[in-house]
């Protein structure tokens, strides 16, 4: 399998709360509000009783540590994560957390 298929930034589940429009449209991070700098790829959510698509972006601290988050998690209950033979998707999440 193609190592560029795992997407880190596509894998990071967003916050359970209510967006602010900047939030939607992309101008500001879904977990703090700050000016964002890391497109997250289309999303779904449902909006006003519809399916709505969307393309968030985040800032680099909290993508980094939602990947960190998110990595800690799927080590734990990944078939192959478990036996230590780290999957593309772990490698991709780590990556992303340990970003410079």
């Amino acid at each position: 399998m193609n190592p560029a298929f795992a997407n880190a930034v596509e894998m990071l589940p967003m916050p359970r709360t209510e967006f602010t429009a900047a939030q939607l449209d992309g101008t500001a991070c879904p977990w703090c509000a700050r000016p964002p700098e890391i497109p997250l790829g289309p999303r779904l959510r449902v909006a006003e009783g519809r399916l709505d698509r969307w393309f968030p972006h985040s800032c680099l601290p909290c993508a980094q540590r939602e990947a960190a988050r998110v990595h800690a998690v799927h080590v734990t209950v990944c078939p192959r994560c478990t036996h230590r033979d780290y999957c593309m998707d772990a490698r991709a999440l780590r990556r992303l957390a340990l970003a410079p």
